[in-house]
C-alpha cells in the first residue's frame, strides 16, 4: 500500500499511466479514493499520468493532530513534491473542488489546469446550516438533527436529515470528516468567491442539473468569477458528472486537456 509520510501525516495513493500532462483526483467530504482506483482509474491512466490520493485523516491516510483547509492543500502540494510532480491537472469533486480551488490560490505556479466537479466557492444560509450538521451526524449520530427544522437550500435539495442524506462515519475518520464540514459550511461567512479572479490556470467546471446535494448555482458563480472558466452543465445528471455522466465528461476533458497542453507548449 503506497504510503508517503509528510510532515504531519502519512498519506496514501495510488499512481498508474503516464502522458504529458499528470491527472490529480480530490475526492468528496468524508471519502476516499477507493471508488474511483476501483472504477475509473484505468481509464484516465491511458490518457494521463494520474493520481489518486487520500486526504489526511480519510481512507487509508494516516489520522493528524490538526486539519484545515490551507492544511488539505498544503499537503497536496508536499505530495507532489515527493512524487516529482511540478505541475498538475487537480481535479475535485464536491469537496474536492473546495480542496482544488484552495489549492489554485495557494499554489499557482503548481496549478496548470483546474477541473471542478459538483463544487461551490460559497454556501447560502440553508446550505450552511446543513453542511454544519453532516458534521455534527458524523460526530453524535442521528440524534443531532431528531427535531431540527432542516430546510432544503435549493429546490430538489437532499437534507442531512431526509434519510440516505448523510452516511455513518467510522471513528477513525471522524475528526476530518467534521473539520471538512465545518469548513464548508464556513464558505457562507468566508466564500472563496472574492478571491477566484486570481485563478490563471485554464478551468473547466462541470455541474449535474439533477444534483441534489450541492446543486448546479455553485458552478455557475464560480464560472463568472475564474477568468475564461469554462462551464457545462449536465441537465440529467446528478452529483459527480465525472461517474455519471461519464462518456460525456471524458469527451468533455479530453478536448480540455488539448487546449491545456496547447496553452503550455505556447508558453513555453
Amino acid at each position: 500500500m503506497p504510503m508517503i509520510d509528510l510532515d504531519e501525516v502519512a498519506i496514501h495513493y495510488e499512481e498508474r499511466g503516464n502522458g504529458p500532462l499528470t491527472y490529480i483526483y480530490c475526492h468528496g467530504l468524508g471519502g476516499n479514493g477507493e471508488s474511483f482506483e476501483r472504477e475509473e482509474m484505468d481509464w484516465y491512466a491511458q490518457h494521463f499520468r494520474t493520481i489518486s490520493w487520500d486526504q489526511r485523516g480519510l481512507g487509508r491516510s494516516g489520522q493528524a493532530a490538526k486539519y484545515s483547509l490551507p492544511r488539505y492543500a498544503a499537503d497536496l502540494a508536499q505530495l507532489m513534491d515527493r512524487l516529482h510532480v511540478e505541475r498538475a491537472m487537480v481535479f475535485g469533486v464536491s469537496w474536492g473542488g473546495v480542496l482544488a480551488q484552495r489549492f489554485a490560490l495557494d499554489f499557482p505556479e503548481r496549478t496548470q489546469a483546474l477541473v471542478l466537479d459538483s463544487s461551490s466557492s460559497e454556501t447560502n444560509v440553508l446550505a450552511s446550516e446543513n453542511w454544519y450538521l453532516r458534521g455534527e451526524v458524523a460526530r453524535l449520530g442521528t440524534k443531532a438533527v431528531e427535531g431540527l427544522d432542516v430546510r432544503p437550500a435549493f429546490e430538489g435539495h437532499r437534507t442531512v436529515a431526509e434519510p440516505g442524506g448523510a452516511r455513518q462515519v467510522p471513528p477513525e475518520h471522524v475528526d476530518s470528516h467534521v473539520a471538512q464540514s465545518r469548513t464548508t459550511a464556513s464558505l457562507r461567512e468566508h466564500p472563496m468567491t472574492p478571491y477566484l479572479h486570481r485563478i490563471a490556470a485554464p478551468t473547466l467546471i462541470v455541474a449535474g442539473g439533477k444534483d441534489e446535494v450541492a446543486g448546479a448555482g455553485g458552478s455557475v458563480v464560480m464560472s463568472r468569477v475564474i477568468p475564461g472558466a469554462e462551464l457545462t452543465i449536465f441537465p440529467e445528471a446528478g452529483h459527480g458528472v465525472f461517474r455519471l455522466a461519464r462518456d460525456e465528461y471524458r469527451a468533455l476533458l479530453l478536448e480540455f486537456a488539448t487546449k491545456v497542453r496547447r496553452t503550455s507548449d505556447s508558453a513555453s
